[in-house]
């Protein structure tokens, strides 16, 4: 009886599932194909280096037993700054994917906790609660992740 009372006095608990919601909105469609984009233009300049980097080291492979010995040197240390060039590439490119990942997300769900606040408000909400941070149980008839990601999508400008 307590619980009914404190639950009376003090509004209702909501929960959200952020990742569906990120994952359903427009602006997270958004971000997802941004990052795809991103992500198939950094893949195509390591297929380019990693190209040139083949290039280099066939031609070594094929003409290294005819070359004097220090053209035989200088293209065995162009051939490692090469792959050491690729190498460093494709970590800057994981970074670089990772950032970008990283600071779309944040803004996102910035965004949406602005926009929890005004559900939490406007539906005389004690609590919202995120799915995924441990809440063990919570019904379907208080989640409002729909309502988010509706009102996300209407304020969602592209």
């Amino acid at each position: 009886m307590t619980g009914t009372a404190f639950a009376a006095t003090e509004g209702k608990i909501g929960t959200v599932d952020l990742q569906r919601a990120v994952t359903e909105s427009k602006e997270g469609g958004t971000a997802r194909a941004e990052l795809l984009r991103k992500t198939e233009q950094l893949n195509a300049e390591l297929k380019q280096l990693l190209a040139e980097t083949e290039k280099l080291r066939a031609e070594f492979e094929k003409d290294g037993d005819k070359l004097r010995e220090e053209e035989r040197a200088e293209k065995q240390r162009l051939l490692q700054k090469k792959a050491r060039e690729f190498q460093l590439r494709q970590a800057e490119a994981q970074e670089e994917l990772k950032q970008t990942e990283n600071a779309a997300l944040k803004k996102i769900v910035a965004k949406f906790g602005a926009i929890l606040n005004k559900i939490g408000a406007d539906g005389d909400y004690a609590a919202i609660l995120d799915r995924n941070s441990g809440v063990y149980y919570a019904g379907k008839k208080n989640d409002v992740t729909p309502l988010l990601v509706q009102q996300a999508d209407k304020e969602y400008r592209r």
